[in-house]
């Protein structure tokens, strides 16, 4: 497999966490499965048979509402998973899986987690590290839900996406931006709106790339 490949894998809560030959051992010959975007990886209510991690690419986890909306549950990216939780518990996917861009996945098969999980708890442990993970994510986003104005969301959001040290940057957002607002739980207009608020602290937007004058007075107004 090619290492920059592996070296993605092993980002993975799951991964990270095994000795290198068992890691290899559940993953086995196959290698990344191309997506495009729009394609669907899977539904609601498909049987969780394996999970998957994006090895590039950008996916969009994503329940409907009863209007017939699709509410956005999480965007997945380089290094993390998708359906820890429903292989673990030999069930059904609660959630669908829809492609936001081109990218991979490896596609990890239940039988193939089963079979080492009984031969060594390193593995289930791993698991569970990496569901963990997912979990903390979904409590971190409720909790900014709760307790931050749309507008700390936005900034917060492009802070993120700030390379370290920068003390201006110019982001290109990962995906379009009626994602961005689902993601931060706002519809397209109120995103539009916090934009425009960020203006004053030297935020610009043109198309999907933003430009931040002052990244410290940004993270300031978190």
């Amino acid at each position: 497999m090619d290492q920059a490949i592996w070296a993605t894998l092993r980002r993975n809560p799951f991964f990270g966490a095994l000795p290198e030959e068992l890691a290899r051992q559940v993953v086995g010959g196959r290698g990344p499965t191309p997506f495009a975007k729009g394609q669907v990886l899977f539904l609601r209510g498909d049987r969780a048979d394996g999970f998957q991690i994006v090895i590039d690419g950008w996916v969009k986890l994503v329940r409907q509402t009863p209007d017939g909306n699709d509410a956005v549950i999480a965007l997945i990216s380089a290094g993390e998973s998708l359906a820890e939780a429903p292989v673990l518990l030999g069930g059904v996917h609660n959630v669908s899986a829809e492609a936001v861009s081109d990218g991979r996945v490896q596609r990890i098969d239940a039988s193939r987690i089963i079979e080492a999980v009984k031969g060594d708890e390193k593995l289930a442990y791993a698991m569970l590290a990496s569901a963990s993970m997912r979990l903390r994510t979904l409590v971190d986003q409720v909790e900014d839900l709760k307790a931050l104005d749309n507008t700390q969301r936005v900034a917060r959001f492009l802070a993120g996406l700030v390379k370290r040290g920068e003390r201006s940057a110019r982001i290109e957002l990962p995906y379009e931006k009626n994602l961005v607002a689902g993601r931060l739980g706002m519809t397209p207009e109120s995103f539009s709106r916090a934009l425009a608020k960020l203006r004053k602290l030297g935020v610009t937007v043109d198309r999907q790339i933003v430009t931040v004058d002052n990244v410290e007075r940004l993270r300031g107004e978190i």
